[in-house]
């Protein structure tokens, strides 16, 4: 099954602190690297590893942090024919900062300067060999004529919900998978801890909601699965969810179960923890 995705990208500048400073304080950087970020192409270099053919759109500038998205994103395995850039815009970029002491992590993000993607840059061609659509949310006109076209092909619509962003009430009827972030439940209801029936209430027929260390559930209307997380000690939490969707996506091309797709994804996200980076992934046989 080929994996398409819509979303956002950006370049992460990332900065390990000893602690998070207070309000007018110092305090020196540990260690620092550069990666590329966005919970779609995250995922999809996550499924792409674990062998998934995957497809992106996305825009970014023709900058430095632009080189190093097409040429990442490249590397892992993603096609980029349907991105787009120019010299006008501006690519766009993340400060992370990470607390060494827990792993946690703070960020402060640009989109870049770019009209977003629209209804003209999807065409039925592009998506006649999707069978799993990844969505962020982001470019929601784009993002929601993807969805009518892959439902109607008979494709399963995914939508990693990190928080509401604007037209989602006219995406989610059109959602098969949503993955209810605490963040997300918190935006829209107002609380976490939601109700089944709530999250349910939206439209799509699969809700997983994650809680970090507490491990993530599956909701349908006749089941409620959950698992708990890996206990590890962790180094970098930064991209683990968005890991965690890229192992959703590869159990949903493989068929699995909920109860298999939310064991591995635990297995690979909670590695990933221990790791420094966005794109740390066990060997399959190591999951």
């Amino acid at each position: 099954m080929n994996i398409f995705g819509i979303g956002t990208v950006v370049v992460d500048h990332v900065l390990k602190l000893p602690h998070f400073p207070a309000e007018d304080t110092k305090v020196e950087i540990g260690d620092q690297w550069t990666q590329v970020g966005g919970p779609v192409p995250v995922a999809l270099s996550t499924a792409a590893f674990f062998g998934a053919p995957t497809a992106f759109l996305g825009r970014w500038g023709q900058d430095a942090a632009g080189d190093l998205i097409s040429t990442t994103l490249c590397d892992r395995g993603i096609k980029l024919s349907a991105c787009d850039s120019a010299a006008s815009w501006s690519s766009g970029f993340a400060h992370v900062w990470i607390d060494a002491s827990t792993g946690s992590r703070t960020i402060a993000y640009s989109r870049g300067t770019f009209p977003p993607p629209n209804e003209q840059d999807v065409t039925e061609a592009m998506l006649s060999d999707t069978r799993i659509l990844h969505l962020d949310g982001w470019a929601a006109d784009a993002a929601i004529k993807a969805a009518a076209i892959v439902k109607r092909n008979g494709g399963t619509v995914v939508l990693d919900a990190g928080s509401v962003k604007p037209r989602i009430d006219e995406l989610l009827p059109l959602v098969d998978v949503l993955i209810a972030s605490k963040l997300f439940q918190t935006s829209r209801f107002g609380e976490f801890n939601v109700p089944a029936a709530d999250l349910l209430s939206l439209g799509p027929a699969n809700v997983i909601t994650t809680d970090g260390a507490r491990g993530a559930t599956w909701l349908t209307k006749d089941a409620e699965i959950h698992e708990p997380a890996i206990p590890v000690t962790a180094v970098d939490t930064n991209g683990a969810g968005d890991i965690f969707s890229g192992c959703i996506l590869n159990a949903l091309r493989l068929q699995q179960s909920p109860r298999e797709a939310l064991q591995f994804a635990n297995k690979v996200a909670g590695y990933a923890c221990t790791q420094p980076g966005n794109h740390s992934l066990p060997a399959i046989t190591e999951s």
